[in-house]
């Protein structure tokens, strides 16, 4: 059986991505700023980061530009997203592995499971396309990845409340795909930006869950400090840092 997430596989696809979508994310760079900053608020330097889901590398990037001595597990299950993350990467620094995984599986946990513990797991954009009761195993594998004080944060597309709600995110989500590729010299009408953003072939593979369940999904599991750092209407960066005492209250449950 194909999976929907399949599509991620595809080259054209993957770049498509790379060169336009992710280029018009609304706030982009607070988002990244957001990362940084709930990093820098643990007061200790960076040791072993992991980017699940990792695309071409941009939050493993943005975040060794300020801790450059740490080592940093970038997974993913396109080999096309991974080969741009090799390309922006690898060059001449050590320290860097790049995993072929698919989060949709428990044994991607294997495939980093040497590079454990880590400080910081990081995620963009990715775990939406995992249907919940994975999303929530996902969340419990995180967790015993971290070190005790590691903290999570998953940068990602969440779902809205109410119809009128997803209305106006998909407008400004339009808006700026048609303002990026204004940019980037596209000639393109707004309708026609419109009609492919509509019919776009990933679109079957979000699976969207509010972030306030996905927050409580986190406390749940042993998560403390856990909240919702920034939102834009489907955009939202949220998560938790594991206890000190390596307790989780998963157990519980």
């Amino acid at each position: 059986m194909t999976r929907q997430d399949d599509a991620w596989k595809n080259a054209s696809l993957a770049r498509t991505y790379l060169e336009g979508v992710r280029g018009a994310i609304p706030l982009a760079g607070e988002q990244l700023d957001v990362v940084l900053r709930l990093i820098a608020a643990r007061g200790e330097g960076v040791q072993c980061l992991a980017d699940l889901g990792c695309g071409d590398g941009i939050l493993a990037r943005t975040i060794l530009l300020r801790h450059p001595n740490a080592t940093a597990v970038l997974v993913d299950f396109s080999e096309p997203m991974l080969r741009q993350a090799r390309s922006q990467l690898a060059g001449d620094r050590v320290g860097t592995h790049f995993v072929e995984a698919d989060l949709g599986e428990p044994e991607w946990v294997e495939a980093i499971a040497r590079h454990a513990p880590f400080d910081v797991v990081v995620s963009g954009y990715a775990i939406h396309h995992q249907p919940d009761s994975r999303k929530r195993e996902l969340y419990r594998e995180v967790f015993a990845l971290l070190e005790p004080d590691g903290l999570f944060i998953n940068t990602e597309h969440v779902a809205s409340r109410t119809r009128w709600v997803e209305s106006i995110s998909d407008e400004l989500f339009i808006d700026s795909l048609y303002a990026f590729q204004r940019r980037t010299g596209s000639g393109e009408s707004r309708e026609r930006v419109a009609e492919k953003f509509f019919h776009r072939p990933d679109k079957a593979a979000n699976i969207l869950a509010p972030v306030e369940t996905q927050c409580e999904w986190l406390r749940e599991i042993g998560f403390e400090d856990v909240d919702c750092y920034f939102k834009l209407f489907e955009l939202a960066v949220f998560g938790g840092r594991k206890p000190q005492d390596r307790v989780a209250r998963t157990e519980r449950l």
